[in-house]
């Protein structure tokens, strides 16, 4: 009997010690999450799910946006950032936020604009809610801006996971929300002229059919790289790439049924000179 007793007293206290441990992780999460939790690459794909236990997760799509031309961010400008959790009959959400590439490297520079933000972790690569930034009618957002990375980063990715709470105090029953928000690079940005230049680039005829001619001069030896990329930013074919010698060149492309009508951007590197020229293939 008095064995069954000090059993009974022992289980007791372990379930109110998970009690107690559920209540205070919930109050610890309240204050931010942990960085590396939200499905992105450098996280290793966690999310708010791996500490909220019980719960259920689902992509949400436009939950991240930005005030980022459709062209893409223009490298070293800022630009303003906002994340919104929506669940109709609910009145605590939490969030995290970092921007990265495919690979899990960091691109750009996250500024906090609020008391409702703070970085998770001790570096700057993770946005999160703070303790007084988790509560809304329906729904809660928070803003910050980010400052977009040197030239030739590529596109980013903002991911992000959202908690949406029971109000429960514990970490089980909630439910994480996975949205995305990818941004290519604007590669028509800050380029000089061709015309302006020693290399005499010039790209002919606009709009192309059949034949697209890229004709420049070199006043030495050097690489040549001629790509083709969408109006989005996203590459499309590397038309050339080679190491050509000084002179007058004509290099001739068939486009004939290869790409869809509409505009694109050619891309001419010559050793450091890089020209962005728009043109239409129909």
């Amino acid at each position: 009997m008095k064995r069954s007793f000090i059993i009974v007293v022992f289980c007791l206290i372990a379930i109110a010690l998970m009690s107690f441990e559920n209540i205070y992780n919930s109050l610890l999460y309240s204050s931010g999450a942990p960085a590396g939790y939200c499905n992105d690459p450098a996280g290793g794909g966690s999310t708010c799910i791996n500490c909220h236990f019980g719960t259920s997760t689902y992509p949400a799509s436009g939950w991240i946006t930005s005030n980022i031309p459709a062209s893409g961010y223009v490298p070293g400008k800022t630009y303003s950032i906002t994340a919104k959790a929506t669940r109709f009959g609910h009145s605590k959400f939490g969030f995290e936020i970092s921007p990265q590439n495919s690979s899990g490297n960091f691109l750009g520079n996250i500024i906090l604009t609020d008391t409702n933000t703070q970085f998770a972790g001790l570096g700057s690569t993770y946005i999160t809610h703070t303790y007084t930034g988790t509560s809304g009618n329906d729904s809660a957002s928070w803003k910050f801006n980010w400052e977009a990375p040197s030239a030739k980063s590529g596109a980013v990715t903002f991911y992000g996971a959202f908690n949406i709470t029971n109000s429960s105090f514990s970490t089980s029953g909630d439910t994480i929300a996975i949205s995305t928000l990818t941004i290519p690079e604007d590669i028509s940005s800050g380029i000089s002229s061709p015309s302006t230049d020693e290399s005499g680039l010039s790209v002919f005829p606009i709009p192309a059919s059949e034949i697209l001619n890229v004709r420049y001069t070199l006043t030495q030896g050097n690489n040549v790289e001629i790509t083709i990329f969408d109006m989005n930013g996203k590459m499309v074919e590397v038309l050339l790439s080679e190491n050509s010698m000084a002179g007058n060149a004509t290099k001739s492309f068939a486009i004939n049924g290869k790409y869809a009508e509409g505009a694109y951007f050619i891309k001419t590197s010559i050793g450091e000179q890089v020209h962005i020229e728009k043109i239409i293939i129909r």
